[in-house]
């Protein structure tokens, strides 16, 4: 029993892996096509000035970091499905991580013109966590929320104490998610729609890291 229970599991991550790759792969030919169409632009077409070309290699570098963004969410997701993230649960002061994780966005917010809606107690809040993970959850879900809600003008941290339970809230005002969505969020490379498109921009690995990372340290992600 335990050696078919070994096999299907082996399998199932087998599986699991294949399709990633094959979504990375997908979406890493997109900004891939996109960087060598403006190089070749750059190289061939003379009708472009000093200037033109300099703007069109400040979008080659965008896309750049996009790329490297992507290989390094991916890795990220290929050690905690692995096993291979080491988490060090220790006491950690909840308050304390969830100011600096938003005061790290900042200039991000400003430029974007977003108001802030930050709900922290002044009492410190302590529980058995590991910070640098917990850090890592908070800024893939306020980085989602700026890219999906940003539209809503507003973003929104809250913690408090519940009862037995400490919870986060990180919240905005965009669009929101359809139903048949809400329960696919958190899946590998799934975005809106399940749509790569331009008004669904980003990998889907964010989400899943959240969650991995959520769950590693006996927490759950909603």
């Amino acid at each position: 029993d335990y050696h078919q229970e070994y096999t299907a599991d082996g399998a199932r991550i087998r599986m699991s892996m294949n399709r990633m790759l094959s979504n990375v792969s997908h979406d890493l030919k997109t900004p891939l096509t996109v960087i060598l169409g403006y190089i070749e632009t750059i190289q061939h077409d003379k009708r472009y000035t000093p200037e033109e070309q300099e703007e069109l290699l400040a979008k080659v570098n965008g896309k750049v970091i996009e790329v490297g963004n992507l290989i390094s969410k991916f890795f990220d997701l290929a050690k905690l499905e692995s096993d291979d993230w080491p988490i060090e649960i220790e006491t950690v002061d909840i308050n304390e991580v969830c100011r600096k994780t938003i005061l790290g966005f900042y200039d991000t917010l400003t430029a974007k013109g977003l108001e802030v809606a930050v709900e922290i107690p002044e009492e410190s809040i302590y529980i058995q966590a590991d910070s640098e993970a917990l850090t890592r959850v908070l800024e893939n879900l306020i980085s989602n929320a700026i890219r999906y809600g940003k539209d809503g003008q507003v973003l929104g941290l809250k913690l408090e104490r519940k009862k037995d339970e400490v919870q986060i809230e990180v919240w905005d005002r965009g669009k929101g998610i359809n139903d048949k969505d809400l329960h696919h969020v958190f899946e590998r490379l799934y975005t809106l729609e399940d749509a790569r498109s331009s008004s669904a921009e980003g990998s889907g690995l964010g989400l899943t890291i959240a969650k991995r990372l959520t769950e590693r340290m006996k927490g759950s992600i909603g």
